[in-house]
């Protein structure tokens, strides 16, 4: 069921049409899957953004390098999302996903330590998960797509939205790994390469921003990038703020 302070999307045709032999047949619709889209880095299997933002988003894009294909395709059966089913899922490559090609931004941003070694090999899986015939409209939308990227939070995001001239409409930084989770960057450091990317976009910065993850109810007071001062509440009843942007 959506957030009713943010605005609600609607029924997106290419999604309402999509059918499991269209999937295949049919070119992906890469600008349809990104644009106003949520990006989640470094996001793991972590299903709230979902369950809580269905219907105030209908796209989702994942992107975590230390997750296989085989992990996200169990984890979308057992599991999975409470009153859906997999309509759908096929691999996708890399050219589809950056028909124009792309050049990666060395950045300039305080940089960490090297990605890790224990790296999956990359990969790219879209999934339309369709509701229940039992579950009625306010458990969620008919509909959502996932695109999971095994990949870097910051390439993909330059590759994906940057490349192919887009912007999401929500970018997620929840427990993104700084610590002891392996990221060679820190995506909360508004000078570091993510934020770089994101606020940088030609395309233009998305609306709101979610950030928080486990810990006390006053660890997250504050946005983790200033062009966020708004709060506007939370991530139904986790510690996840949703902010809004002013610049």
């Amino acid at each position: 069921m959506p957030i009713s302070y943010l605005p609600v999307q609607p029924a997106l045709d290419w999604l309402v049409k999509m059918t499991p032999e269209g999937m295949f047949q049919e070119p992906l619709p890469v600008h349809d899957l990104l644009s106003g889209s949520l990006y989640y880095p470094s996001s793991s299997f972590d299903g709230d953004p979902i369950a809580y933002l269905g219907g105030n988003h209908l796209s989702f894009v994942y992107a975590d390098y230390g997750m296989e294909r085989r992990e996200l395709l169990a984890a979308l059966e057992e599991p999975g999302f409470l009153g859906y089913r997999v309509l759908c899922h096929r691999p996708v490559l890399e050219a589809e996903l950056t028909p124009k090609g792309w050049s990666p931004v060395i950045p300039n941003g305080r940089l960490r330590r090297p990605p890790p070694r224990w790296v999956r090999s990359p990969f790219c899986e879209w999934v339309i998960m369709e509701r229940n015939a039992d579950f009625l409209d306010d458990h969620g939308p008919d509909r959502f797509s996932l695109l999971f990227l095994c990949a870097d939070g910051v390439a993909t995001f330059q590759a994906l939205y940057v490349g192919n001239g887009v912007t999401p409409g929500t970018v997620a930084i929840i427990q993104p790994g700084t610590g002891f989770g392996g990221n060679w960057t820190d995506f909360r450091d508004p000078e570091a390469p993510l934020a770089e990317a994101v606020i940088g976009n030609p395309a233009g910065r998305p609306d709101f921003l979610l950030h928080g993850g486990a810990g006390g109810p006053n660890w997250y007071t504050r946005p983790c990038w200033p062009q966020y001062p708004e709060r506007l509440g939370t991530l139904g009843n986790t510690s996840i703020g949703v902010w809004r942007r002013t610049e």
